[in-house]
Order: C-alpha cells, then sequence, then structure tokens
C-alpha cells in the first residue's frame, strides 16, 4: 500500500467508524444562536477553508484531519511505519434553547466538545486492532494535547482544537528488485 493509500484509508476509516456515528454543532458565525447538528467530516492533510470545501461537504467543521508526522521503511521488512496527528476541530460558542437553555447563553464550555470528540475517537482506534487493513501499533501508544503557540493554549473562540498522535502500519510490496543491473 502507498502512502497515498494509506492515508486515505485512515481517513475514509475515521469517515465511516467515527464520524458517522456523532453529531456537534455546525458553525454559523454570522448568527451564532441557530442551532444545527451534523456528522463530521474527515479529511486528508488539511482541513479546507469554506470556499474550498468539496462539493458533498456543507461543512468543513466539526472535523478531523489526518496528518503524516513522520513515516519509516526498513528495507528488511514487509512493513511501513507512518506516525500520524489526527487534528480535531468543532465549533461551540456556547449553550443553545435546543440544549434547554431559556435563550442563547454564551459561554466557554466548548472545550468539552472536542475533548468528547477525540475521546470518542481514541476509543473506536483502541477498540480496533486495524482501519481496513493498518495496524494500529498500540504497544507505541497514542497522545494528546491542546494546540499551542509559544508555550500557550491557542484561543479561537468559539472553535475548539485538539490533537492525538498515533503510530501505524502497514505492509509494502516491492516488486522491483534494486540489485538487477549490478549483477
Amino acid at each position: 500500500m502507498t502512502i497515498v493509500q494509506c492515508l486515505e484509508t485512515v481517513t475514509n476509516w475515521l469517515r465511516d467508524n467515527v464520524c458517522s456515528k456523532i453529531k456537534l454543532k455546525a458553525p454559523h458565525d454570522e448568527a451564532v444562536e441557530k442551532y444545527e447538528e451534523v456528522a463530521p467530516t474527515a479529511f486528508t492533510i488539511f482541513q479546507p477553508g469554506k470556499t474550498q470545501a468539496p462539493p458533498e461537504n456543507i461543512q468543513t467543521i466539526p472535523s478531523i484531519v489526518v496528518q503524516p508526522v513522520e513515516g519509516g521503511d526498513e528495507p528488511t521488512k514487509p512493513q511501513r511505519r507512518i506516525k500520524l496527528q489526527l487534528s480535531f476541530m468543532v465549533w461551540n460558542p456556547g449553550k443553545h434553547k435546543e440544549e434547554g437553555a431559556a435563550k442563547f447563553t454564551r459561554n466557554t464550555d466548548g472545550w468539552k466538545d472536542v475533548w468528547n470528540f477525540v475521546d470518542r475517537t481514541l476509543q473506536e482506534i483502541e477498540n480496533a486492532e486495524y482501519m481496513d487493513g493498518i495496524r494500529v501499533v498500540k504497544e507505541l501508544g497514542i497522545t494528546f494535547g491542546q494546540f499551542q503557540q509559544d508555550n500557550a493554549l491557542v484561543d479561537l473562540y468559539p472553535y475548539w482544537g485538539a490533537w492525538a498522535i498515533l503510530t501505524i502500519e502497514n505492509g509494502i510490496t516491492r516488486t522491483a528488485d534494486p540489485y538487477k543491473n549490478l549483477i
């Protein structure tokens, strides 16, 4: 499996096994009192802006973005390992009437949404041995945290972000003989 195929496989697995099972608030910056829940979207490499989103995606947030941090091949082994960062982004400016408030009330509890999203994703990953043929290297662990800049948490209110890093392993096939021309 190529690197591109591997990244796309993980993205599709997250879309099918995580995003399709949860609902989070859709951003309405121009009318924060508007309440709409949607399934998050999974993207590969970057999260497109609103104007660059593919036509099938109405919104680009909430989302998970699958990004390679580093990888490596050992030419004597038929596996490749890739360290991935999963970047999570949600929108939540406060409590809406649909959530039991008398009227929309701004608050800073949106951080809970992103961490519940991370928890749910890690639960699905940790319960799966493979993501459509790609092994999660559980023995290397999974780390997670909040985005920071200059050792301070990034404040994007009403947007909330977090990340998780894990290592995956997939088989590779070498069809060319690198020593063919040397013999």
